[in-house]
């Protein structure tokens, strides 16, 4: 009987463990991985929280979407593959609109019939940043 009673107990201690594991594992939140702006490769980190900064603007369009270039010369110059979109509401009255901003969003990246889309999404904890001037 005591045989039987220490294995029940050894059972519960494990099981209650692995709980334990598997309930903080599910709690824990991935840390942002810092990434540039021009991404290599980009399936690599398709879902991926990422941390990034570049200057915020419009990307032109009819939609006048809001984009993350590299530089400010990049967004003034319309050098449109130098952009990823957000997935972000901004109006015109956002200050972030024309600056430089740090960001934690999830990447995404499709690829579909020889078209390659890049955004971030959930777009959290933007800043405003101090980047070195642009010449």
């Amino acid at each position: 009987m005591r045989r039987k009673t220490n294995c029940v107990l050894m059972c519960m201690l494990v099981l209650s463990g692995a709980c334990a594991a598997w309930a903080s594992q599910g709690s824990e939140e991935e840390e942002p991985v810092s990434v540039g702006l021009i991404i290599a490769n980009p399936e690599k980190f398709d879902g991926r929280q990422v941390r990034v900064s570049g200057f915020l603007d419009y990307g032109g369009g009819l939609d006048r979407s809001v984009c993350l270039y590299p530089s400010k010369p990049d967004a003034r110059n319309d050098r449109k593959l130098n952009c990823i979109g957000l997935d972000l509401s901004a109006s015109k009255n956002d200050k972030r609109l024309g600056e430089y901003v740090i960001l934690n969003a999830t990447f995404r990246y499709l690829n579909r019939q020889r078209v390659k889309i890049l955004y971030f999404k959930d777009v959290s904890d933007m800043k405003v940043w101090s980047a070195p001037l642009d010449k």
